[in-house]
C-alpha cells in the first residue's frame, strides 16, 4: 500500500513515500522551522514518480519533539484525509529513533528530546524498541547519565556528550505498516505535561 509519511518533530523535517516495506523516495530539510510541507510532499512524490491520487495511506511522527512542527504535520495530513478519505497512522517519534539507533548501537540506549523548562523527554530503548514508557527527566539528571557513560541519542544539538540522531519520515513509513489506523479527528502531539489553562477574568466595569 502506497503510504505518504511526514516527520516534523525535529529540526530535520522530512516527507517520504513507502510501499510494501520499501522506501520509494524521501525529501528533507535541516533546521526547517518554516518548512513548507506541500513542497516536501511534492518533492517526495516527484522522486517516487507518483501522483497525489496514487497515495493510499498516510502516516506521521507525533513526537515527542517540536510541538509546532508536529501540529503542522497533523494539520497537513488531516487536510489530506478530509480531501481524499485516506486512513492515517500515528507513529511515536521515539519508536522511530529506537529503530534507527540499532544501526549505531545494538545495546541499551537512552533516547532524549528537549521538552523545554530544563526538562527532557526520555525513554530507554534496546533492540529497536522502547523498553519503558516515555517520561520527563531533569536536565541535571540527564547530564549525570551521560557523564556516567550512558549512550544517549537525541535529535537536539544542545546536549553535550550525546549522539545526534533524527527521526525520519522513511522510518515512520516502514514502522506504520504494523500499526493500526488512528482517528484523524483526535490526532495530537505527544505531550508529557498536564495541560493547564487559566480562565480570563471577567471584564471590568468602570464607573461612569
Amino acid at each position: 500500500m502506497t503510504t505518504l509519511c511526514l516527520e516534523f518533530s525535529s529540526d530535520r523535517r522530512s516527507a517520504a513515500v513507502c510501499d510494501a516495506g520499501r522506501v520509494l523516495a524521501e525529501s528533507c530539510v535541516i533546521a526547517g522551522r518554516t518548512t513548507s510541507a506541500p513542497d516536501l510532499i511534492a518533492a517526495a512524490l516527484r522522486d517516487a514518480s507518483l501522483t497525489p491520487q496514487q497515495v493510499q495511506r498516510l502516516a506521521l511522527g507525533v513526537g515527542p519533539g517540536s510541538y509546532t512542527g508536529i501540529r503542522r504535520a497533523i494539520a497537513t495530513l488531516q487536510g489530506w484525509h478530509l480531501a481524499h478519505g485516506l486512513p492515517i497512522v500515528a507513529v511515536s517519534s521515539f519508536d522511530i529513533l529506537a529503530h534507527l539507533a540499532t544501526e549505531l548501537d545494538s545495546g541499551p540506549v537512552l533516547l532524549a528530546a528537549d521538552a523545554q523548562r530544563s526538562e527532557w523527554a526520555v525513554a530507554l530503548a534496546e533492540g529497536g524498541k522502547l523498553s519503558e514508557p516515555i517520561r520527563l527527566m531533569a536536565r541535571a539528571e540527564l547530564d549525570a547519565r551521560i557523564a556516567s557513560g550512558q549512550r544517549v541519542f537525541t535529535p537536539d544539538a544542545n546536549l553535550a556528550g550525546s549522539t545526534r540522531l533524527f527521526p525520519t519520515a522513511a522510518a515512520a513509513g516502514l514502522l506504520s505498516t504494523h500499526l493500526p489506523d488512528a482517528d484523524p479527528t483526535t490526532l495530537a502531539p505527544v505531550y508529557l505535561r498536564e495541560a493547564s489553562f487559566v480562565k480570563a477574568p471577567p471584564p471590568r466595569i468602570l464607573p461612569e
